[in-house]
């Protein structure tokens, strides 16, 4: 193994540990949400967290095989060995789930998108806008117009409506 391979065992370990702290909360979601509510098993409130948490599992099984197998590693973050992007993508999604609550889904969502993208340095003008405007788009049809799943109303439009 060289120095490099060696380095990106830090990304499997990072995501793994995502992928399988995922697995557990996927186990216990059923316990840990509230779903007495009378809304459809798609309107309510595990659909959201199921989605997300089989997306980060997903995410996380090509980090899984090459930590088991370590002399595979070819898949890199950055060229520096620590997961820097990825830390600050983890970053920017914490800022989305309060984003959610002050600026909306469609706001929110853009500007994660955008921001992420940046840092994983997609510095193309063309993928700046039309991923999060699609993506934001596609996202906005499917939870608050096809499913009917309700948001709150972002405290910023709170602000400017008193």
């Amino acid at each position: 193994m060289t120095d490099r391979s060696l380095s990106s065992r830090t990304h499997d370990l990072l995501g793994s540990v995502l992928g399988i702290s995922a697995l557990i909360l996927l186990i216990l979601s059923p316990w840990l949400v509230d779903t007495s509510g009378p809304d459809p098993f798609y309107k309510g409130p595990l659909v959201f967290p199921l989605i997300t948490l089989g997306l980060v599992l997903a995410g996380s099984v090509p980090s899984l095989i090459r930590l088991a197998r370590p002399r595979d590693a070819r898949w890199y973050l950055d060229g520096q060995g620590k997961p820097f992007r990825a830390a600050k993508v983890l970053v920017c999604l914490v800022l989305f789930l309060g984003g959610l609550v002050f600026l909306g889904l469609e706001i929110s969502t853009l500007l994660f998108l955008a921001v992420a993208l940046k840092l994983v340095g997609q510095d193309s003008r063309t993928k700046l806008l039309l991923v999060p405007l699609l993506v934001t788009l596609i996202l906005t049809a499917i939870f608050k117009y096809s499913l009917g799943i309700w948001f709150p109303e972002p405290l910023m439009m709170q602000l400017f409506t008193e």
